[in-house]
């Protein structure tokens, strides 16, 4: 599988099916189709997503959930894994199946949920929210139209 940045998801047909296809996506897409193929198999599964939030670096990321008895729920970040493949590392590679690192910071535990207050207009992101919306009285704004900013202000050891 191969890790590349993709268009909205609106603009996307069959985004599971199409990663199966042709083995490419970005890290939703990845996780979307490993949802997708647990549930084919019957083990539930589902999504998660926010930020990767490390010193130094925040920015959007998406990973999944599946549940394993008598373990409960447990992670998996797919994209992250397919690049521990390209690098070789197996030990990388099986740590995200299972386990996510401590560098995560949850804003979405489902896929294409509702805003807790409800939008009146259409989103710019109906799939997935991990940097805010806006809208005017009369429309929602797009990504471009507003300037947004993404900033780590502390990390504390627990």
């Amino acid at each position: 599988m191969k890790y590349s940045y993709v268009r909205a998801y609106f603009g996307l047909e069959n985004i599971a099916e199409n990663c199966a296809r042709n083995l490419v996506g970005d890290c939703g897409i990845m996780a979307l189709l490993f949802i997708t193929l647990c549930r084919c198999a019957g083990v539930p599964a589902r999504w998660e997503s926010g930020w990767k939030a490390e010193p130094g670096f925040c920015g959007a990321h998406d990973w999944a959930q599946f549940y394993a008895a008598p373990y409960g729920w447990l992670y998996a970040d797919p994209s992250f894994g397919a690049g521990a493949v390209r690098e070789e590392n197996e030990a990388r590679r099986r740590f995200y199946f299972g386990n996510l690192d401590c560098y995560r910071m949850t804003a979405n535990t489902a896929f294409q949920a509702n805003f807790d207050v409800p939008m009146d207009h259409w989103r710019a992101d109906p799939y997935d929210n991990q940097v805010g919306e806006m809208e005017l009285e009369d429309r929602g704004l797009r990504y471009d139209e507003f300037e947004r900013t993404k900033e780590i202000l502390e990390f504390t050891e627990l």
